[in-house]
């Protein structure tokens, strides 16, 4: 079982010596089923292990229905956009199963629990990250999410336009430079960090890789069973094709830059 499913639609116009302008549109999917200790384990990390554990129903702990003991869940770097162009704006979408159940309080008052946040955060190379970010509430309204009740969590990751500039001024000495493939940002960026190493200390300039984290109450027997992010990002501007056929695949992997 892979860890991301992808679909990929892929439009590139034109493809010649000038450059032309390509369109790349692009799905992705991390789906961890916490019912099952392997897939969870591969896919991420979470708060106090030896309590909160994994059974038949997800992760979670046995104690009383209104006791409660705040937690985590941290998933690894995914991977995101072509081998030679990253993103630098995402639509996300998160569903977290299942829903909270009512508990019943002391006083015999019957409250549903606070479904809890998810954040998200992105990196060019693994070691160099964003602060988080917060998403929203999903759209009740919805036939997803109508159709998979759920704790939902939707919104928009984008790198700002001034965090770019360099990055692009960049990009625009390498494509004059007598290289292989004037239009793959993976060369390009190894080439800007052996110029300039801490080139990433001071810009995080677009979207390589995500990492999730969900931060909430876990009550006692209520358990999250399923985490499933959509993640859905458009790239587009100019390309040069490459001058040989060597890169015949670099549209099948994701981004796989990472510092040393």
């Amino acid at each position: 079982m892979k860890i991301y499913c992808t679909i990929a639609m892929i439009a590139l116009l034109n493809l010649c010596i000038s450059p032309a302008l390509a369109s790349i549109i692009e799905f992705k999917e991390l789906d961890i089923d916490f019912t099952n200790t392997i897939d969870a384990a591969t896919k991420a990390t979470w708060s106090e292990p030896d309590i909160l554990t994994i059974n038949t129903n997800g992760l979670g702990w046995n104690g009383e229905p209104a006791s409660m003991r705040d937690g985590w869940i941290h998933t690894v770097p995914m991977a995101l956009g072509l081998s030679w162009r990253p993103p630098y704006a995402i639509s996300v979408r998160v569903c977290i199963e299942p829903e909270m159940e009512e508990i019943t309080l002391g006083n015999d008052q019957v409250t549903t629990p606070y479904q809890g946040d998810v954040y998200v955060r992105y990196s060019p190379d693994t070691m160099h990250w964003s602060t988080w970010q917060v998403l929203g509430p999903g759209d009740q309204q919805t036939s997803i999410l109508i159709q998979n009740p759920g704790r939902h969590f939707s919104g928009t990751v984008r790198v700002p336009y001034s965090a770019r500039e360099e990055y692009d001024t960049f990009l625009g000495k390498y494509a004059t430079l007598d290289v292989p493939w004037r239009s793959d940002e993976e060369a390009a960026v190894q080439w800007i960090v052996g110029n300039d190493p801490d080139f990433f200390e001071r810009e995080i300039p677009f979207i390589g890789y995500i990492e999730f984290l969900y931060e909430g109450s876990f009550h006692g027997g209520q358990r999250i069973a399923s985490f499933r992010a959509e993640i859905t990002y458009g790239m587009s501007g100019l390309h040069y094709a490459p001058e040989n056929d060597d890169y015949g695949d670099r549209d099948e992997r994701p981004w796989s830059f990472v510092s040393n």
